[in-house]
């Protein structure tokens, strides 16, 4: 009994499926089923090689068959995704589950998706989170049918060899660090099957009793079939006449009867109904909220579209530390599950990752901004910092609890030499490390010295401002198709969402408008003529926002200017001046923090609001 992962999960995102999907990301529903036949053979190539080891099989194992994973997820997927709740819970889980059973985040995977498609890293980051979802349902469905155990799973893994040769592609090999697509294929088959021969001899015993042994559940392939042999009842032996007793025989020794568990299966498969029942209940319970507030990244990096238009400030006043990020509280998915799995489940979707940033004064000293899980790991990292830097530095560490662990933590001899760089900055946020100031400098070499040293379980990357606009810009012309495409283009929420995407990158201490955003802003100009055209004129508010750099007075006028250059050039170029206001906020509500050149960027920004 043979499945083809890569093709039930394509089969899940059917028509109907994208197009709803499509709405709530605000991409094509074509595209969408492209992104599920990149990122599905990511998702199943990354089991197979994590199911190469036994100690992987067994967790993989054990993954898939957690109340977590939902069996009845693709008849439920239609009703699921209605709500923005539903989809946002089920990306949460699916992202939990690949993590816990493949021992790393998929962050790698739907940045590779992005870069081969295009498409903004947060959709993909999504999508491959509900895809995640689907495919351990699938999985799921498949071994309670088949009452398979962990010694089925290799041969399953096996039998998906073909599809990842026709359906990996070079660039999610590489990045999920399998290497190329020829040489993964031609290895994990005896790999996998190494790992059968380990698991065969102690689950040999349950396998010959099982009910899959007994109903012709799934083996693999090339599994040698194994029969009971047959021992014939011992000889009876007679014994002695004893007094006043008539003759006697010992009994004749039955063989023992072959017991079954297909009672404990029928009662699984139960529980995993009820289950299933209790998360379609509150998946399709729960109000809609919107999906593009929680799924879009804030922060500006390499290699991920620019949630908003940006600009420079020119104030060079010292960088002022932002708040220390709170917990957020998760709603548990049912009233009627029991607390405790309600708790683990909310702790396993909604857990944020340690972060650690610093920014290294021209002096060489440190201020660090931390948030971790525990007071132990608050005390390891200033236990090192006193270590490091006992002339002095500042920190300010934050314990939250819904914080997952700090694996940055065992690597701090490797990031405590940067610490001492003047003007080096970095963020290091879960298993990502964003390097900016003197740190991206590619003369200093800092950049390759923390990939040698970190290894692949960590994500180096420098930011640069260039790199930056090109990806918000190439995500606003592809998001701004789609908007011309539907039905609804004037639409006021819509139509910000998209425009939001632009960015301006102003000159430092300069509102004058460059002219990199000449033709981003022509096309908006474009657009609100032609809704002003057909009647459906929208009248906006451009709101213009500086970073936390320089003082207060400079920063709101900073803004107020720009933001009025943006109405003077929209105007100019045929938009209804009626229709348009402009307001500079200043550092008014930041959407990243001000410690690093990438959150700063992302705070200086243009926004269109709704009037």
């Amino acid at each position: 009994m043979s499945i083809n992962l890569v093709h039930a999960v394509k089969l899940a995102i059917s028509s109907e499926i994208a197009e709803q999907l499509s709405q709530k990301f605000g991409i094509p529903a074509q595209i969408v089923q492209q992104l599920a036949a990149r990122a599905a053979p990511g998702l199943v190539a990354s089991i197979m090689d994590r199911s190469a080891i036994a100690d992987g099989a067994r967790s993989v194992y054990s993954v898939i068959m957690s109340p977590e994973a939902n069996a009845f997820v693709v008849e439920q997927l239609g009703n699921v995704i209605t709500t923005t709740a539903g989809l946002k819970h089920l990306e949460a889980s699916g992202h939990s589950l690949a993590a816990r059973a493949t021992g790393q985040r998929i962050d790698a995977l739907t940045d590779a998706v992005s870069a081969e498609t295009g498409v903004p890293v947060q959709a993909t980051s999504a999508l491959s989170g509900m895809l995640a979802a689907v495919l351990f349902g699938i999985l799921k469905h498949h071994f309670l049918l088949a009452q398979a155990t962990v010694f089925n799973l290799p041969g399953v893994l096996r039998d998906q060899i073909g599809e990842m040769r026709a359906s990996l592609s070079h660039g999610v090999a590489g990045a999920l660090g399998l290497g190329n697509v020829d040489g993964f294929v031609s290895s994990i088959g005896a790999r996998l099957d190494s790992v059968g021969s380990m698991l065969e001899a102690p689950e040999e015993a349950a396998v010959a009793a099982s009910p899959a042994a007994a109903v012709g559940g799934y083996a693999p392939a090339n599994a040698p079939q194994r029969v009971a042999p047959v021992m014939p009842p011992p000889a009876i032996q007679p014994v002695p006449a004893v007094a006043t007793q008539a003759p006697m025989r010992a009994r004749p020794r039955q063989p023992a009867p072959k017991r079954s568990n297909k009672w404990v299966w029928l009662l699984f498969a139960a529980l995993a109904a009820i289950l299933a029942l209790v998360y379609y209940r509150g998946f399709t319970h729960k109000d809609s909220v919107d999906l593009n507030s929680s799924v879009s990244t804030p922060v500006t990096t390499v290699g991920q579209a620019a949630p908003v238009a940006g600009f420079n400030d020119g104030a060079s006043a010292p960088v002022q530390a932002s708040a220390p990020a709170s917990a957020s509280s998760t709603e548990p998915a049912s009233s009627a599950a029991p607390a405790s799995s309600a708790a683990t489940t909310a702790s396993t979707a909604d857990w944020k990752d340690a972060r650690l940033v610093f920014n290294v004064s021209e002096g060489g000293v440190p201020s660090v901004q931390a948030t971790v899980g525990t007071d132990a790991e608050k005390q390891h990292l200033i236990d090192a910092l006193n270590r490091r830097f006992s002339n002095g530095y500042s920190a300010n560490v934050s314990v939250i609890p819904a914080t997952r662990p700090a694996t940055w933590l065992s690597r701090l001899k490797d990031l405590t030499p940067l610490m001492a760089v003047p003007g080096a900055e970095a963020k290091l946020t879960g298993s990502k490390v964003e390097l900016s100031g003197a740190a991206a400098d590619a003369k200093l070499g800092w950049s390759e010295r923390l990939k040698n040293a970190l290894g692949g379980m960590f994500q180096v990357s420098s930011f640069d401002v260039d790199n930056a606009v090109a990806s918000a810009t190439q995500s606003f012309r592809g998001a701004m198709k789609s908007l011309l495409a539907s039905d609804d283009a004037c639409s006021g929420d819509k139509l910000t969402k998209v425009l939001d995407l632009q960015v301006v990158n102003f000159a430092r201490s300069s509102a004058t408008v460059p002219q990199g955003a000449y033709a981003t802003l022509g096309e908006t100009a474009q657009l609100l003529k032609n809704c002003a055209a057909k009647g459906s004129m929208v009248k906006l508010d451009v709101a213009g926002y500086s970073d936390g750099t320089g003082t207060a007075p400079a920063k709101m006028e900073m803004s107020k200017e720009r933001a009025s250059a943006i109405r003077a050039f929209l105007v100019k170029n045929g938009v209804p001046p009626e229709s348009l206001t402009a307001t500079g906020y200043g550092d008014a509500n930041p959407v990243a923090d001000n410690e690093t050149e990438s959150g700063r960027f992302a705070n200086r920004r243009i926004e269109f609001v709704v009037k």
